[in-house]
């Protein structure tokens, strides 16, 4: 049997009954990859911005971000769920779903509240009904109910991920990943013959779920062969390349964003191109598992930790942030030059927000709930979703996360 470098023994697929490290140590690529994520986003976020005051986008990614996040979602949760050591049963599913509330709801809340706050004075509150997306679940009169803040929709997908992960530990623990990627699939299958523009299957059944079983799939192969350094750098190299390489040809008709990922335009295609460029990316940082020392390393690891909250808060540092630097540089952004200050100008308030958002709020939240609401338990805790922030850093002893 092959020894990996870090001692772990291989791991079978669905089996945690060999002598594994009760915890998992924090992969720093990853917390990087994620910090590269939200400023995929919050560029491609800033250039809809910008295109507001009648400019040209800037080249960007797309969305590119998202997908990056729900693929190591889908790896980091299902590793967890591999390293469980407890029988199937209520208390290792309570625990599960306990730590993923309290990391995606606490702060998801003190946003929206800012933004219901916002709407209340602009006299809008009451021209839709927010609950759903409040609670972050899918409107039951779709598409009439809107949501609090336009990106949310992806934690409604990371919920729905950590509700079929967490309610399978009720059965069975060993085989709750290969359980996870038949349900997905079978359920994706199924919503390609029904419109997913029923409420049920606008979750359930879209496609762009089989990113998370993309990065669980990579899960089962990583417990069994751990790093290889070699092929990680290959694997990052060329997911790198390849990504740029398809948005200079990227066919208009792969979907690019929440509406028409909401109705299945062009998602499969989607998933086919950007989410397999996505495992690419996440599988080579996962093999590589690079160490990050130096202080770039460390503050693009502290950025990533502050991943989620930099997503959250993007919608009002972005409107905030634009609506200054036409005010201080009028007239309006035209030139190549006061365009890229512009989106520059953008992505920097929006990542310093977020970081004072997660320093300030979100780690101590995290900190009291934690103390407050989990008990001691062999199950691991770790990063929450690909779009959702991660542990402090300074916790070394597991792997500490978007939303994704």
């Amino acid at each position: 049997m092959h020894h990996r470098a870090d001692n772990w023994a291989a791991l079978q697929p669905g089996d945690t009954s060999l002598p594994l490290a009760p915890t998992i140590r924090q992969i720093d690529g990853l917390q990087v990859l994620r910090a590269v994520a939200v400023i995929l986003v919050v560029w491609c976020h800033a250039g809809q911005s910008l295109s507001e005051y009648g400019s040209p986008e800037l080249p960007a990614l797309n969305v590119f971000g998202i997908d990056i996040f729900f693929v190591i979602s889908g790896f980091i949760l299902s590793l967890v769920v591999l390293r469980e050591r407890r029988q199937p049963g209520f208390t290792p599913m309570a625990d599960f779903m306990k730590r993923r509330l309290i990391r995606i709801y606490p702060i998801y809340w003190f946003v929206a509240l800012l933004m219901l706050a916002r709407l209340a004075l602009s006299g809008n509150l009451f021209q839709a009904n927010y609950l759903p997306a409040f609670l972050l679940m899918p409107s039951l009169h779709y598409p009439g109910d809107r949501l609090i803040m336009g990106y949310s929709w992806t934690m409604m997908f990371e919920m729905f991920f950590y509700l079929i992960l967490g309610l399978l530990l009720l059965k069975t623990v060993k085989w709750a990943v290969p359980s996870l990627i038949v349900l997905l699939t079978l359920s994706v299958s199924v919503g390609a013959f029904f419109s997913i523009l029923h409420p049920i299957w606008i979750v359930a059944g879209n496609p762009i779920l089989l990113e998370f079983v993309f990065g669980a799939l990579l899960s089962l192969l990583y417990a069994r062969i751990g790093r290889r350094r070699i092929a990680g750098l290959v694997l990052t190299s060329v997911g790198v390349v390849a990504s740029i390489l398809l948005q200079m040809h990227n066919p208009p008709t792969v979907a690019s964003g929440l509406q028409m990922i909401w109705v299945d335009q062009g998602v499969y295609l989607r998933v086919a191109t950007w989410g397999v460029l996505a495992l690419v990316i996440v599988a080579g940082v996962v093999f590589w598992s690079p160490s990050l020392k130096n202080p770039l390393g460390k503050w693009s690891v502290l950025l990533g930790n502050a991943s989620y909250s930099t997503y959250l808060v993007s919608a009002l540092g972005l409107e905030f942030s634009a609506r200054l630097f036409v005010k201080l540089s009028h007239p309006a952004v035209r030139s190549l030059g006061n365009r890229v200050a512009f989106e520059t100008f953008l992505l920097s308030a929006v990542m310093v927000l977020g970081y004072f958002c997660y320093v300030l709020v979100e780690k101590p939240m995290l900190r009291t709930l934690q103390n407050k609401l989990l008990r001691k338990s062999p199950i691991v805790s770790t990063s929450q979703s690909s779009v959702t922030s991660a542990e402090d850093s300074a916790s070394k002893a597991t792997i500490t996360n978007p939303a994704a």
